[in-house]
C-alpha cells in the first residue's frame, strides 16, 4: 500500500487554497516559456490537483503516482472537469512506467521531499525526457527566510553554507520508518541537476506570505498579488520556502 493511500490528501489542500494559487501563478509563468505542449507528465500528482491549470495548455496529459486511492479520486476530477486529455497511471519512482525519450515536458510538485537524494530521480526523469525537453521541479527550500533567521538566533553560522538535506520528520517517525520528509538546499539541487545532464532556465520563489501571520493579517487577494510580483524576484535569495526550477535537458 502507498504512504498516501491512507491519507485523506485532498482535505489536507482544503485549508491551503493560499499554497495552492500560489503555484499556480508561477506555473503560469513557467508554462509560457516552454513551446512544445504535446506531451506533459505530472509525477507524483497524485488526485490531479494541479491538472485543471495545465490540460488547457498541453495536447496530453499524464498523472504518476503510487496512490490507487489518489488516482482513482483524479478520474473521477478529470470526469467532473471534462479533462479529456488527462489520463492516471499508476507508477513510482525510482522507476517511471515510461519508454525512453518519450515526453517532452515533466512536472514534479510537492515529491522531492519524499526523496532524500535526488540524483535518482533526475536521471530517471532524464532517461524519459526527449533532448531539449523541459523538467518543473518544485523543492522544499531548506534555506528560506524564516529558517536562516532561526539558524542566525540559535548561533548556527553554517546552516546556509552546508549543502546537507534537512530531515524533517520526528524521532519517532524516523523510527517507525515513516515516509521521508526533506528540505534540500537549492545550490546542491541546482549541481545536481547539471550533473544529470540539464541545464537551468528559470528559478522562482514561491509561497513567500504563507506564513499566518501574513495570512491572518492581510487580505488573500493582496498577498497573491504581492506573490505574483515578488516570485522572480525573491529567487536569487531563495526566500521562500518553496522553490520551482524550470530545466531543459541537454545531454
Amino acid at each position: 500500500m502507498a504512504p498516501y493511500d491512507s491519507y485523506d490528501y485532498q482535505s489536507y489542500w482544503l485549508s491551503r487554497e493560499f499554497e495552492d494559487q500560489c503555484e499556480r501563478l508561477c506555473l503560469k509563468k513557467i508554462f509560457t516559456l516552454i513551446k512544445d505542449r504535446r506531451f506533459l507528465v505530472d509525477i507524483g500528482g497524485g488526485f490531479g490537483r494541479l491538472s485543471t491549470c495545465y490540460a488547457p495548455l498541453f495536447k496530453k496529459c499524464l498523472v504518476i503516482d503510487p496512490s490507487i486511492r489518489l488516482l482513482t479520486a483524479g478520474k473521477k476530477l478529470a470526469r467532473e472537469k471534462g479533462l479529456t486529455n488527462v489520463e492516471f497511471k499508476q507508477g513510482q519512482l525510482p522507476r517511471l512506467p515510461l519508454k525512453d525519450n518519450s515526453c517532452q515536458n515533466v512536472l514534479m510538485v510537492r515529491v522531492s521531499h519524499h526523496l532524500p537524494h535526488l540524483s535518482p530521480t533526475l536521471k530517471e526523469i532524464d532517461r524519459v525526457l526527449e533532448k531539449d525537453g523541459y523538467l518543473i521541479l518544485e523543492i522544499a527550500n531548506k534555506i528560506h527566510f524564516l529558517a536562516r533567521l532561526r539558524a542566525f538566533l540559535r548561533g548556527d553560522w553554517s546552516f546556509a553554507r552546508s549543502w546537507e538535506t534537512v530531515e524533517r520528520r520526528s524521532q519517532e517517525n524516523i523510527n517507525r520508518h515513516s515516509i521521508p520528509f526533506s528540505n534540500h538546499h537549492p545550490q546542491k539541487v541546482f549541481q545536481d541537476l547539471i550533473e544529470s545532464g540539464f541545464t537551468l532556465k528559470a528559478v522562482y520563489s514561491v509561497s513567500n506570505f504563507r506564513h499566518p501571520i501574513f495570512k491572518k493579517l492581510f487580505p488573500q487577494k493582496w498577498l497573491l498579488k504581492l506573490e505574483d510580483w515578488l516570485q522572480l524576484r525573491l529567487a536569487p535569495l531563495f526566500f521562500g520556502p518553496s522553490i520551482f526550477i524550470l530545466a531543459q535537458k541537454k545531454n
